[in-house]
């Protein structure tokens, strides 16, 4: 007798215990998910070759661009600032190479020289990207200071000036300690360090304007290896000085790459 209801209470427990417990929520804690911190600005070097302080401002990461899964139309392989358009990357091998040769000396006025070099495994052709910094550089409206200056491609370890395309891990590990998030390129010393992602798929707000975009990046990112700090818009449709960071917002300005957009080019 004593055993049997030794035995019910034991069952009677074990039913109150299975009831007990609360079927499992769908529902996602709020506060147990990660917020995501947007990229911070591409930063200049102080003159003394060291980073500025980084913006920490907090907000929604823009989303990036699609890769450039379509083969490039016949029109854009005309225009040398149209080509290599490839698919995004996170990575590649890591090692980079300095590309051999020489360029024309561009331009009048005291020499700049600059190399080109680019990270090993990435797609695309080498090439292709040497002969649009080449392109970029060498115009009027760039980085001439209107006759003031000439350019000039060299492989020389001593260039004034060296333009290096990269995956964006390896960006992140070159512009350390400023905070690129695999977005974002940046300059370092006299280094201006191209993220791949950013030359292929360029950003959102330019309207799928790719070309427009690669001549801000190369002039932009060259302009902070000169000494140049980052300015604002200066008003509501005007075009954005090269020196504004048009990877993260054009403020109400137009989208422009050039330095001096208004000189006249050789097709004038």
């Amino acid at each position: 007798m004593g055993l049997a209801l030794g035995l019910c209470l034991i069952s009677a427990a074990s039913a109150v215990l299975l009831f007990s417990v609360p079927e499992p929520s769908d529902e996602v804690d709020p506060l147990r998910e990660t917020s995501a911190t947007a990229p911070v600005h591409d930063e200049a070097p102080d003159e003394d070759g060291s980073p500025t302080a980084a913006d920490d401002a907090t907000a929604v990461s823009p989303e990036p661009s699609p890769s450039q899964e379509e083969e490039p139309q016949e029109e854009d392989q005309d225009n040398v600032l149209l080509r290599s358009v490839e698919e995004e990357v996170d990575s590649a091998d890591g090692e980079l190479t300095t590309v051999s040769g020489e360029g024309e000396v561009m331009g009048d006025g005291s020499l700049l020289t600059f190399a080109v070099e680019i990270e090993d495994g990435l797609p695309g052709k080498d090439e292709d990207f040497v002969e649009a910094v080449e392109t970029i550089l060498g115009d009027p409206r760039s980085w001439g200071n209107d006759g003031e200056r000439s350019l000039q491609r060299v492989d020389s370890e001593d260039a004034d000036v060296r333009v290096l395309l990269a995956a964006p891990d390896t960006v992140d590990e070159l512009c350390a300690p400023l905070r690129t998030n695999g977005y974002v390129s940046c300059a370092q010393g006299n280094r201006a360090i191209i993220n791949q992602n950013r030359w292929v798929g360029g950003v959102d707000h330019f309207d799928d304007d790719l070309e427009t975009y690669r001549i801000y990046l190369i002039n932009h990112e060259v302009g902070h290896t000169l000494g140049h700090g980052h300015v604002p818009c200066p008003g509501k449709d005007e075009p954005a000085p090269v020196m504004q960071q048009q990877t993260l917002d054009l403020q109400g300005c137009k989208a422009n790459g050039w330095v001096h957009p208004d000189n006249p080019t050789d097709d004038d």
